[in-house]
């Protein structure tokens, strides 16, 4: 008896350890989110964008209608919605901290989704809780779930979109309740940030191919998806059909990026709306009270400028394309010592990884699709329209659960020779 009273001690504590572990990487990311949000950032907004972003959801909050500025539909009201809470719960002015305190909630959850893809993709536990620690301590996702912008929450439910489409994978990728799942988490990150558009339905039915499926059945697969889309979709196109009296399915803001990163005045690719315009133009159309005027003109512009004259859009393209993908700040004003060190000391051994993962698994290819899909759709949108670190952010905790795998494959031979990993259960 006395052993075996010894033996489920043993094992309990086995259990209560191999538990801890598990949490270990989430209790650090709260602890330094809440150490940045409340000793790093100030009692004040830091960005202009934030401001954009807090005023629209102190008006939805006190009248229950979604503007920027004099806008109706300028950009996508995910996180206006998500910030108005807050200001309904505890004021314009005191719902900073709960906002930041929130995110650093949601970053934690980040963790767990790109442990939960690791796992997913390299049947591996180990790689999922490395993955975990990279996502835990990752600079660039600990500074901006402090910001109130929409990429905290955005890359919050693109993950959760991802981590759906892997689970509805493994169930056989059929038309069931996961592929609701996935639509409807897809369906929020675009409520969240436009920069999804019609991607979801074609991704899915690319996975959905690629898994083994017929093209009858992903035919069925396309449908399904795009009508499951279009319903959760539907509420934002009826509101900005009722208040525009046009359709308008993402935003009347985004023609104004692809201008701006497709101008004469702009031959360096860069992404300043006072510089990199031309002043005139950019004025007049910028002053036109009609937004969906205003963003035909920026797009009629914009591809005018791109059809005359193809070789200097080929030319900005590869500009942006490395600027998309620099492994130190862009902006003159973060390219000091620190702020570049932090980045290539970050960024840089997860893209190597990344790569090297790509490199090892190769012949799995058709596994690794949803990421190489996601990375390649954001690099081609930012690539034709502007591009810069914040908007590859997204990109990041995917590249994490990828640069996991081969950490967790050198931690296993160190531990257990060339066994298979099966650490933490």
């Amino acid at each position: 008896m006395p052993s075996d009273i010894g033996g489920a001690r043993g094992l309990a504590k086995a259990m209560a350890s191999r538990f801890s572990y598990r949490l270990l990487p989430y209790a650090v990311c709260l602890a330094a989110c809440v150490l940045i949000d409340l000793f790093y950032f100030p009692r004040a907004l830091t960005f202009a964008d934030e401001h954009r972003y807090l005023e629209s959801a102190v008006r939805l909050a006190a009248s229950g209608e979604f503007w920027v500025g004099a806008d109706r539909a300028w950009e996508m009201p995910g996180p206006a919605i998500f910030f108005a809470v807050f200001v309904r719960l505890f004021g314009e002015t005191g719902a900073l901290i709960p906002i930041r305190l929130a995110q650093a909630i949601l970053l934690v959850a980040q963790c767990g989704l790109v442990a939960f893809i690791a796992r997913s993709l390299f049947r591996d536990r180990l790689a999922g809780f490395v993955a975990a620690c990279l996502c835990a301590l990752y600079p660039f996702l600990l500074f901006y779930q402090g910001l109130l912008l929409s990429e905290t929450l955005f890359d919050t439910l693109l993950l959760a979109g991802v981590a759906a489409l892997l689970w509805w994978r493994e169930r056989g990728a059929r038309i069931d309740l996961a592929l609701v799942v996935a639509s409807a988490c897809f369906a929020a990150a675009t409520m969240t940030k436009a920069t999804l558009t019609i991607m979801p339905p074609l991704l899915i039915a690319a996975i959905a191919w690629l898994a083994g499926t017929g093209w009858r059945r992903t035919l069925a697969v396309l449908v399904a998806a795009a009508c499951l889309y279009t319903a959760f979709m539907s509420p934002w196109w009826l509101r900005n059909a009722a208040v525009l009296h046009v359709f308008v399915p993402f935003t009347t803001g985004s023609a104004i990026n692809l201008y701006v990163g497709n101008n004469p005045h702009n031959l360096e690719a860069g992404i300043d709306w006072a510089t990199d315009v031309e002043p005139d133009v950019f004025a007049r159309i910028n002053a036109m009270p009609d937004e969906v005027a205003r963003q035909r003109a920026f797009s009629e512009r914009a591809l005018g400028y791109i059809k005359q004259n193809p070789g200097t859009f080929l030319r900005a393209a590869v500009k942006k394309f490395v600027r998309f993908w620099n492994v130190i700040p862009n902006a003159t004003e973060f390219r000091s010592g620190l702020y570049s060190l932090v980045s290539a000391l970050s960024f840089g051994p997860v893209l190597i990884l990344a790569i090297a993962c790509a490199l090892r698994r190769w012949r799995q290819w058709r596994v690794l699709a949803p990421i190489y899909l996601i990375v390649g759709y954001f690099t081609f949108v930012h690539v034709v329209t502007i591009a810069s670190l914040r908007y590859r952010l997204p990109l990041e905790p995917l590249l994490i659960a990828m640069a996991a795998e081969p950490l967790a494959a050198l931690a296993a031979r160190v531990r257990k020779g060339d066994a298979p990993s099966s650490a933490l259960g």
